[in-house]
């Protein structure tokens, strides 16, 4: 019987060949492994992959019922069933301007939208984009150097629900990134004031009244059930001065987010796309678990001790540290193009847990606890679903990630628009809508350079003449940012 080259060893092998960032990332990770790892470690991946091939070709065609992973294909997805469809893609971008001892940091979210099948430019494609910048602050702990994704997480949250406020026709919305971030890691920054929180909504939506209830229905929120939790006794405290503390607003905008779009029907597609991830998640917590219980199953425990030549390769973790092997490193060589993986439900906030944090305009810090904000209670962060899809022959698959609460088919179908939208870009693999986002939210180097002589000259005059005040040096670089014609010139070319 004829077996399908591409199960075999030695097909694995010409696979890899034919990918050369793939060959790369496997001879960089057999230099960073430890030295009696060394020998065959290209070999012996390829065998590892090949088993893994014949399980999923087995589990896919139906001769196993259960399988250690199956893999779905969007590859006959057409442009005509996405017909007239409104798109939007968001993204951020950071800028940086030195002056002597200070650095002022600017922010700006760019959102480009798009009817799909529409040819009269002028009715097909919208732009717009919203600046914050972070000298306005009053809160914050802008001495911490990830101060400026809580911004940036803020302001594109704020800029999907202006979108979708915007759009009541609007079917995707796609942001550059992952959906949730690992929220964890954000524990403990000094919470926002309310001028800084009415400063954010200035920018994102025009109608005063819709703004101001967004903030109170957060506050109502906070005063009743999320500050209680975060701060025990000394909610009352928070509540009075009425304070943002970030990481329960962020919390607060992702379920406005998700219930805006529970009322849309259908519910619009929400999704976030991730390029060159270094996650391992999904081999460490799906694949490899499955392996390791297949092995037990078969009294084969000692399959990768054998292979590699070792005694603690017996757990998915022990494997992936030893060895290095990254999502990315091992799907490509298991998905085809147009297929996706299982989805998986991430883990995003459990590591949440008890922290210090410092109140605006205070010296001391107290000991709160963050754990009511863990995607498994109400008050926190939503439960994420992902997949990996593989866009084109040459790239890495990307991962997708969508809101489980909107519904089952949210995975098929954001990734069904994810491959159509990536194949625009053939030569990059990732949504075009998003590649224009970034270059439009982007600020470039061109620009801080420029706009940093135009800073100091306007600062030199300014102080020969004693007139110089933060209000006309916030003006200056409001300016910087809305002067953008010159992003243009980055958009890709795309297909009609």
């Amino acid at each position: 019987m004829l077996v399908d080259k591409r199960l075999t060893e030695k097909g694995v092998q010409e696979d890899l060949l034919q990918q050369p960032q793939l060959m790369m990332k496997l001879v960089e990770k057999s230099l960073l492994v430890a030295e009696n790892l060394r020998d065959n470690y290209f070999r012996n991946t390829a065998h590892f992959i090949k088993d893994l091939r014949r399980n999923i070709d087995a589990a896919n065609s139906g001769r196993r019922d259960t399988g250690i992973l199956q893999t779905f294909s969007v590859a006959d997805a057409t442009w005509e069933d996405l017909q007239n469809e409104q798109v939007s893609f968001i993204d951020g971008g950071i800028g940086q301007v030195e002056l002597s001892n200070q650095v002022p940091i600017f922010l700006r979210v760019g959102s480009y939208g798009v009817r799909v099948g529409e040819r009269r430019l002028a009715e097909r494609e919208n732009f717009g984009y919203y600046p914050v910048i972070f000298g306005d602050l009053e809160g914050g702990s802008k001495e911490r150097r990830d101060f400026p994704d809580i911004v940036r997480i803020t302001a594109e949250l704020l800029g999907g629900i202006s979108t979708l406020y915007r759009n009541p026709d609007i079917r995707v919305l796609l942001f550059h990134g992952p959906l949730v971030y690992l929220m964890n890691a954000y524990a403990g920054h000094t919470p926002f004031t309310e001028t800084d929180i009415d400063l954010f909504l200035k920018h994102y939506s025009n109608d005063r009244d819709e703004a101001e209830q967004l903030k109170e229905d957060f506050l109502e929120k906070a005063r009743l059930d999320i500050y209680p939790e975060i701060a025990g006794g000394r909610s009352d405290e928070w509540s009075n001065r009425r304070l943002f503390e970030p990481l329960s607003w962020i919390a607060f905008l992702y379920r406005k987010l998700i219930s805006v779009a529970q009322k849309r029907k259908p519910h619009p597609i929400i999704a976030g796309v991730i390029e060159r991830g270094a996650s391992r998640e999904f081999c460490e917590k799906v694949l490899l678990d499955r392996v390791f219980r297949s092995l037990r199953e078969k009294g084969n425990e000692d399959y990768f001790n054998d292979m590699f030549g070792l005694t603690d390769l017996t757990s998915p973790k022990n494997l992936m540290d030893r060895l290095g092997y990254t999502d990315t490193l091992i799907l490509p060589l298991l998905l085809e193009t147009g297929e996706y993986s299982e989805h998986w439900e991430m883990n995003k906030s459990s590591g949440l847990g008890s922290g210090e944090i410092r109140l605006p305009k205070e010296s001391g810090s107290s000991t709160v606890n963050f754990s009511c904000l863990r995607d498994s209670s109400p008050l926190g962060f939503p439960v994420i679903r992902g997949t990996y899809i593989r866009t084109t022959e040459n790239t890495e698959p990307i991962r997708v990630e969508v809101f489980s609460k909107l519904g089952e088919d949210q995975v098929k179908e954001a990734v069904r628009r994810v491959y159509l939208y990536s194949r625009l870009l053939p030569n990059y693999g990732f949504p075009v809508g998003l590649d224009i986002a970034d270059k439009f939210a982007h600020v470039p180097n061109w620009m801080t350079e420029a706009y940093a002589k135009m800073i100091r000259h306007t600062l030199g005059v300014s102080l020969q003449k004693g007139e110089i005040n933060d209000e006309d040096m916030r003006k200056v670089l409001v300016q910087a940012i809305y002067m953008t014609p010159r992003d243009w010139l980055f958009r890709p070319n795309v297909r009609e």
